[in-house]
């Protein structure tokens, strides 16, 4: 009896390891796939839920203080949430109301350097709150 495996059993066996590997990342692209509100609304429609709510950060607001005490703040929109709101509508999801809420994450406060008062930096998101009601 020869030593080792033949070829064919090697073939065989890298076959094995390349399907596991595949299996593996097609399940780790699942598993990441449902923590999206897309994917989370694609859960809730094959459950057949009445109703979905996704939350999607819609703006930042950032800035940084400066040393003469000014404030400068920045906000950038996000566009991914018209997106994703279209993703969720083609599943067979209807929006049916919004609302919007600025979350503070932090804010700093400097003294003037040249005059009087303070500066203040404030920064955040601006988190969208949608509800959807199930089409069918």
């Amino acid at each position: 009896m020869p030593w080792g495996k033949s070829d064919e059993e090697k073939q065989v066996e890298a076959a094995q390891r390349k399907l596991q590997a595949q299996q593996a990342e097609d399940q780790r692209a699942r598993e990441a796939f449902l923590r999206t509100p897309v994917g989370q609304a694609t859960e809730a429609k094959k459950r057949g839920d009445r109703f979905f709510e996704a939350q999607l950060d819609a703006a930042q607001l950032k800035g940084a203080a400066s040393a003469f005490g000014s404030s400068d703040n920045t906000l950038r929109p996000h566009a991914s949430a018209p997106d994703t709101l279209g993703q969720i509508e083609e599943i067979g999801w209807r929006l049916e109301h919004v609302s919007h809420a600025f979350i503070e994450t932090g804010a700093t406060t400097t003294n003037r350097m040249l005059g009087t008062g303070q500066g203040m930096v404030t920064r955040g998101l601006v988190t969208g709150f949608y509800l959807f009601r199930n089409a069918d």
